[in-house]
C-alpha cells in the first residue's frame, strides 16, 4: 500500500460514498468497487479532496462510466475548488490500455475547472508515458496544478497543515495516503 495506507482505509473511502452512489453512479450503486473516484475530505486549502486508485477499480476499463461517475460527482458536490489524488500503486500494462479514459478525464478537468492540485503518487514508467500524452489535452493553465509526490516530498508537510472541515478520521486517511 502507498506509504502505509491500509486496505481498510481504502475500503472505508469507498464505503463513505455508498449513500451518494444512487445519485451519482448506477454502476457503483450495484458494485461500490466498480470505479475509483471518492471524496476523502474537505479542506480550506485544497477544497474537496478526491482519491482515485485505478488498480482498485473492478471496472477500470469502463471509460464512459468512469467519466460519467467523476462528472456526476463533481456536479453533485459543486466544489469551489478541488484536489485530486491519483494513486498508481499496482498500475500495470493492462491499465495503460485505458489511455482514452485519461484523455477524457483531462477534458473533464478542462471543462469543469476549479482544480487546485492534482497529486500523482506511486508513479511508474507506464504512468510517466501516459502523463506525457494526457498533458497534450490538458489546458496549460492546469499543468502547474500537477505534483508528482515522492517519499519525503516537501509538499507533504504543506498538506499536513491543511485544515480539514469534516471528520478528524478523514485527516488520518488523507495523511496516510500522501505520507
Amino acid at each position: 500500500m502507498n506509504q502505509k495506507t491500509s486496505k481498510i482505509d481504502l475500503i472505508n473511502i469507498q464505503l463513505n460514498d455508498i449513500g451518494l452512489m444512487n445519485k451519482i453512479c448506477p454502476t457503483c450503486t450495484e458494485d461500490f468497487t466498480a470505479h475509483s473516484f471518492n471524496m476523502i475530505s474537505n479542506t480550506l486549502e485544497g477544497g474537496h479532496i478526491f482519491y482515485t486508485k485505478i488498480s482498485n477499480a473492478s471496472q477500470y476499463d469502463d471509460s464512459d462510466g468512469i467519466v460519467r461517475h467523476c462528472t456526476n460527482y463533481l456536479n453533485h458536490i459543486k466544489p469551489e475548488k478541488w484536489t485530486w489524488i491519483m494513486d498508481f500503486e499496482s498500475f500495470g500494462l493492462k491499465h495503460t490500455l485505458g489511455i482514452n479514459t485519461g484523455i477524457r478525464l483531462s477534458k473533464l478537468i478542462n471543462s469543469f475547472g476549479k482544480i487546485h492540485k492534482l497529486f500523482i503518487i506511486n508513479i511508474n514508467p507506464f504512468v510517466e508515458q501516459m502523463l506525457k500524452l494526457i498533458n497534450l489535452t490538458l489546458d496549460k493553465k492546469y499543468h502547474k496544478c500537477i505534483h508528482i509526490i515522492k517519499p519525503n516530498d516537501p509538499i507533504i508537510n504543506e498538506i499536513k497543515q491543511w485544515q480539514i472541515l469534516d471528520k478528524d478520521k478523514n485527516k488520518n486517511i488523507l495523511l496516510s495516503v500522501i505520507s
